[in-house]
């Protein structure tokens, strides 16, 4: 026991701030893929916080929908230093509340008002483009009935080849257009010198698209946009990312 030798005291017990209080234990829990928990995972690994990635497959699925929030995944369960609990679904309010709470350099979300809304914008325009893919990827997940078609679809295959081709020659193009005036802007990362969760999220974006795992998209689909691709070779640089992949 440390003892004061002037006053024969203990020495006073100063106080932690906020940032260096107790970590809470973290709990992600998704499927087996990276998708929509991947920015979670990267802002999570970004800011050096401990979690749990809790990969479960499809059987298990069953019966935790029930319990989840919204009956969805990606969900998160937050357990505080005195054992209250808290669970929440949706990955971009995930990610922005884990480099808020977290990230001791202020940068990955800064709370200036300006900073702040050049990564929304960039944001917005991640779900843009993920709107413009939505389609194709549900048509070819069997949800066709969800666009107006009946459940027995003979021309399914063919409509989403068609659609699948279209947009890896007219849309993500232009969205690789806008993220390249970005990059020529910044000459660094999508909004300025460092990264953020916008880049974050954008990187777990694009990856997909390079995996070869959906059908009619080559996974060298992003060559042509040497902007970009060098700016993904760039973040796979930082030594958090480059750790988590394995590079």
């Amino acid at each position: 026991k440390q003892v004061d030798h002037v006053s024969g005291q203990p020495p006073p017990t100063a106080s932690l701030p906020p940032q260096l209080a107790a970590m809470p234990t973290i709990k992600l829990t998704y499927f087996n893929i990276e998708a929509a928990a991947e920015k979670v995972r990267l802002a999570l690994i970004m800011t050096g916080t401990p979690f749990e990635d809790n990969r479960i497959d499809f059987e298990a699925w069953k019966t935790l929908k029930p319990t989840t929030p919204f009956g969805q995944l990606p969900m998160m369960e937050v357990t505080e230093d005195d054992g209250s609990k808290k669970t929440f679904a949706q990955s971009v309010a995930m990610m922005r509340w884990v480099a808020r709470k977290f990230d001791k350099t202020g940068r990955l979300y800064p709370a200036d008002a300006d900073a702040g809304l050049e990564i929304e914008e960039v944001l917005g325009l991640s779900d843009d483009m993920a709107r413009e893919w939505t389609p194709a990827l549900y048509m070819g997940m069997g949800r066709h009935t969800k666009f107006g078609h009946p459940e027995e679809f003979p021309e399914k295959d063919a409509t989403v080849k068609m659609m699948r081709e279209k947009f890896v020659t007219d849309e993500l193009p232009r969205f690789m257009g806008f993220l390249n005036a970005k990059l020529e802007k910044t000459g660094a990362f999508l909004c300025g010198p460092n990264p953020t969760i916008a880049d974050l999220q954008i990187l777990a974006q694009l990856r997909y698209y390079t995996k070869g795992v959906a059908d009619h998209v080559p996974k060298d689909c992003l060559e042509p946009f040497t902007a970009v691709t060098g700016w993904m070779a760039k973040m796979y640089e930082i030594p958090e990312i480059k750790k988590w992949y394995g590079l």
